[in-house]
């Protein structure tokens, strides 16, 4: 169960529906533990990645996947061009989600199905996370006088024990940016060729993924996946 589950949840529900065709995923990172997947299962599997390093990662090790450096906000393929199109693990790194749930939603069929999941910003781990990281970002001269002080206590105790000491004065970066479901809701809401279903995570279950319905509270997972069905024209 957890985090393994969750992936081969994932899976099972992305290939329901579409049993074979072309297949992407956004931000593909090294392929695993998807992408490889699919390949496997028969998919004629495409991967874009931000990252350069990722894209060689995977044309080294997945060489029969198509694979090339690309933006979640500007999808270089034709209008139409995909049977599925996925994105897990990642949109909590993007600037624009909006943006690119828009270009999926553009790149795949008729008929078509593109899903994604989110970290849910109104969820009590993610609402101290986010607290923490902001604490963090606009306090920066405490932080690094903390830092400091506790560098010199490691140095005049180290001949009696050794303690690891970091330096570094970077300021502090938020990276994982979690998503307010109400937002999505609302953009997905006003597109009259799609059907969407949510899921909420629930990380104990043997299956992980839970069907949410309109009574049912989205603030109590931390995770939400939506599976998003494209109407035939």
């Amino acid at each position: 169960m957890g985090v393994e589950q969750y992936d081969k949840d994932l899976i099972h529900e992305l290939s329901k529906k579409v049993k074979n065709g072309k297949i992407l995923e956004v931000g593909i990172g090294d392929g695993f533990p998807y992408s490889n997947v699919l390949d496997e299962m028969g998919y004629e599997v495409y991967g874009i990645d931000i990252s350069p390093t990722h894209v060689d990662m995977v044309k080294e090790s997945l060489p029969k996947i198509n694979v090339e450096v690309g933006d979640s906000e500007d999808l270089e393929f034709t209008d139409n061009f995909f049977d599925v199109v996925f994105c897990f693990r990642s949109t909590w790194y993007f600037t624009n989600l909006i943006k690119s749930i828009s270009e999926m939603l553009r790149v795949v069929k008729n008929d078509g199905l593109i899903m994604f999941d989110i970290q849910n910003s109104n969820h009590p781990i993610h609402v101290k996370l986010m607290k923490e990281q902001l604490r963090r970002k606009n306090h920066y001269i405490y932080e690094i006088t903390i830092r400091l002080i506790k560098n010199l206590i490691k140095l005049i105790i180290r001949p009696i024990r050794f303690f690891p000491i970091h330096w570094s004065f970077k300021k502090h970066i938020i990276v994982d940016i979690p998503t307010d479901p109400s937002s999505i809701n609302l953009y997905l809401s006003k597109e009259n060729n799609i059907n969407y279903q949510i899921y909420g995570v629930n990380w104990d279950n043997s299956f992980t993924l839970k069907e949410i319905n309109k009574t049912t509270d989205l603030d109590q997972f931390d995770r939400l996946v939506y599976k998003v069905s494209k109407k035939g024209g």
